[in-house]
C-alpha cells in the first residue's frame, strides 16, 4: 500500500499538514475534506497519499462518502504504527505535537519506548 520511497510518507504527512492546517484555517478538532484537500497539494505539491491525510485530519463519516479502497480504521491504524508506536487515540493534539516533536527530533515521534505518551500530554482521546 505504502511504498517508502514515494513522495508523502505518512510521517511526511503527519510532520507538515498540521502546522499547514492551523496557519490556514485555525486549530479544529476536524477539517473538512476541501480543507485538507487545499492545504495538502500546496504543503506536499502532490496528492500522493492524500488518503492519509483525510483519515488523520477528517471525520469518519466525509472519509468515508469518498469510497476509497482502504478504511478509515485500516488508515489510521497504519499512522499509529508508523507515528505512535501503535497508539490508536491519536487525535489532532497529538498529530500537531507529533510534527512539533519531529522538527527536533527529525524523523523521530515516538512518545516513549513503548508508543505510550508516558506524561499523558498525547492529546486526549478521539
Amino acid at each position: 500500500m505504502l511504498d517508502i520511497f514515494q513522495k508523502n510518507s505518512v510521517k511526511k504527512i503527519a510532520r507538515v499538514l498540521p502546522p499547514a492546517l492551523v496557519k490556514a484555517f485555525e486549530k479544529k478538532s476536524y477539517y473538512s475534506i476541501e480543507e485538507v484537500k487545499s492545504v495538502f497539494a500546496g504543503a506536499l505539491k502532490t496528492n500522493h497519499n492524500i488518503e492519509y491525510a483525510f483519515a488523520m485530519f477528517c471525520l469518519q463519516s466525509e472519509f468515508e462518502d469518498l469510497e476509497f479502497e482502504s478504511t478509515y480504521d485500516d488508515l489510521r491504524a497504519i499512522v499509529s504504527k508508523k507515528c505512535f508506536g501503535g497508539w490508536l487515540h491519536f487525535n489532532f493534539d497529538s498529530l500537531l505535537d507529533y510534527s512539533k516533536r519531529s522538527k527536533t527530533w527529525s524523523e523521530g515521534g515516538f512518545f516513549g519506548g513503548d508508543g505510550s505518551c508516558g506524561d499523558g500530554g498525547c492529546g486526549g482521546g478521539e
